[in-house]
């Protein structure tokens, strides 16, 4: 009995189905805050809408929402972009005091000539 390509085709197919999918750590981030946005806009949206939308399983969903709530690393997500962002600042502030004192020094020298 020989067996066809299409036949090796659709097996290989199914096995692969099976196979959990892999979410990166980002793609999860970003899911959860699609559903808090989503609740937030419309308190009556369940997990199970978001996750139809978002073509994943709403247990799977559910799952982050819980992980992520708890351990607030959505939060954290946040704060790393916040953090470089105070950083920035911090940067323009140096820059700033930095450039009065040169101007405040170039001053003093033209007034010496």
């Amino acid at each position: 009995m020989s067996v066809s390509a299409g036949e090796i085709e659709k097996a290989e197919s199914r096995d692969r189905s099976r196979l959990p999918r892999q979410y990166t750590e980002e793609y999860r981030l970003e899911a959860v805050e699609y559903y808090r946005k989503a609740r937030e806009a419309n308190p009556k949206k369940s997990i199970r809408e978001c996750a139809s939308e978002l073509g994943i399983n709403d247990k799977t969903l559910n799952d982050w929402v819980i992980k992520y709530g708890r351990t607030g690393k959505v939060t954290q997500a946040r704060t790393g972009e916040q953090k470089e962002l105070d950083e920035a600042r911090k940067r323009i502030r140096e820059l700033e005091s930095e450039n009065e004192f040169l101007k405040k020094a170039a001053a003093f020298f033209a007034r010496s000539l």
